[in-house]
């Protein structure tokens, strides 16, 4: 049975993968390892060159012990992006939600909650574009005022708050081509935002999608 390690920064995650792994078609058996210390730290002093190798070394002893990888952090996937240059059985979770999103070919609506996941967010999105050659406009909203919310469990009120400062930034831009709800977490949000009349794209199930292919069996 193939087996997957999902680094997380928080554990309420766990249930949501867990979910979607049941939910998918795959046999993957996942095993969770949270560092939340390592958002922390990232938050505070940037990716620097210590944090940088911790994280890489951890990504590639759970490779060496896992089929397949997945950093279900965004601030942190910049690391996991450079270990995947050479272990592509190591993925970055808003990797799949991005070439989603460019593949849309229009303006996307970017949101975060953490200034710490702007940059790394942007800087994929060129990369994207980069890649397949379709270049994009983006505009960004920066919902910090939510993350409170889920610091102290709030689930609701935070997707509630996130959707709020959504609507409100694209009332202000032309319509986009899609929303991105950057961080994993902000999925609480996709479910106020139902009405809106462009997609509203997520990065855990998206991922989820990308372990199945990648971890099914090829053509006998």
């Amino acid at each position: 049975m193939p087996s997957v390690t999902l680094l997380h920064t928080a554990d309420v995650h766990i249930a949501t993968f867990e979910r979607l792994l049941s939910e998918t078609d795959t046999s993957l058996q996942a095993k969770h390892v949270v560092h939340d210390e390592w958002l922390a730290e990232a938050r505070e002093k940037g990716l620097n060159e210590d944090l940088t190798d911790r994280i890489s070394a951890f990504l590639q002893s759970a490779s060496a012990s896992s089929d397949l990888v997945l950093c279900t952090c965004s601030t942190l996937g910049p690391v996991a992006d450079q270990v995947a240059n050479t272990n592509r059985n190591v993925l970055r979770i808003d990797r799949p939600m991005m070439e989603k999103a460019v593949s849309l070919q229009g303006t996307i609506l970017v949101a975060v909650c953490l200034e710490s996941t702007m940059r790394p967010t942007l800087d994929l999105l060129d990369d994207v574009a980069n890649q397949t050659g379709n270049p994009v406009n983006v505009e960004t909203v920066l919902c910090a005022q939510a993350w409170p919310l889920f610091e102290s469990g709030d689930t609701t009120a935070f997707g509630r708050a996130i959707a709020g400062s959504v609507e409100t930034a694209i009332a202000a831009i032309e319509q986009p081509a899609c929303v991105v709800l950057a961080q994993a977490s902000m999925a609480a949000a996709e479910p106020f935002l139902s009405g809106l009349d462009v997609p509203v794209l997520t990065s855990p199930p998206l991922a989820v999608a990308a372990l199945a292919e990648r971890a099914a069996p090829g053509p006998a």
